[in-house]
């Protein structure tokens, strides 16, 4: 516990340190898969929290989807799958060397990484409410940085900004991938099925 207590705090102050670490762990990939399941599941049931305590009557796209945690988890466990391949993909095109085991394990532990920051929220916005949202904006900030340091560590880059074309065309794709998704499962913007 302590070790991990420490590699939280090293992935804040120190990612790409942090990221060379998780990447030196020889884990089995089967197991990081189970993980990032955990990880999601963990995502989606602070966000029904989250939803729960702080409830919003404004109406946005897929509103639907993000009153319903099962559908949320599938959604954004699909996202990550294809992140995951996107991202070994587009970065061996640009000469990356990672390859899908150490971009698993790194978005694996920055999953549980957002479970704590969700959770951080959550307990910061029912104590000091006003400060929620600034908390939420400084992490989403953070975040990237975090990731671009770990993307760069996971190709052996050298260049944050050949990470972050990394990112920004992997998102391209993810956001292309994610939207098939939706579409098999019948979401549209106007909300999800009346079945589900």
């Amino acid at each position: 516990m302590t070790g991990l207590k420490e590699l939280v705090v090293q992935t804040v102050k120190d990612p790409r340190g942090a990221a060379e670490w998780v990447l030196a762990q020889q884990v089995e990939r089967s197991i990081l898969w189970m993980a990032l399941v955990l990880a999601t599941a963990l995502n989606a049931l602070l966000f029904g929290v989250s939803n729960f305590l702080f409830p919003t009557n404004m109406e946005m796209p897929l509103a639907g989807l993000f009153s319903n945690p099962l559908l949320y988890a599938t959604v954004q466990g699909g996202g990550l799958v294809i992140t995951i391949f996107v991202l070994t993909w587009v970065g061996g095109m640009m000469g990356g060397r990672g390859s899908l085991d150490d971009v698993l394990i790194v978005l694996t532990w920055l999953q549980f990484m957002r479970v704590l920051a969700q959770a951080l929220v959550i307990g910061v916005g029912v104590i000091l409410p006003a400060l929620g949202g600034v908390l939420s904006l400084a992490i989403l900030v953070l975040s990237i940085w975090i990731l671009l340091h770990f993307i760069n560590a996971a190709h052996g880059f050298g260049s944050l900004g050949k990470a972050f074309l990394v990112l920004f065309l992997a998102a391209l794709g993810v956001s292309f991938g994610i939207s098939i998704i939706l579409t098999l499962i019948g979401v549209s913007a106007g909300g999800i099925p009346a079945d589900v």
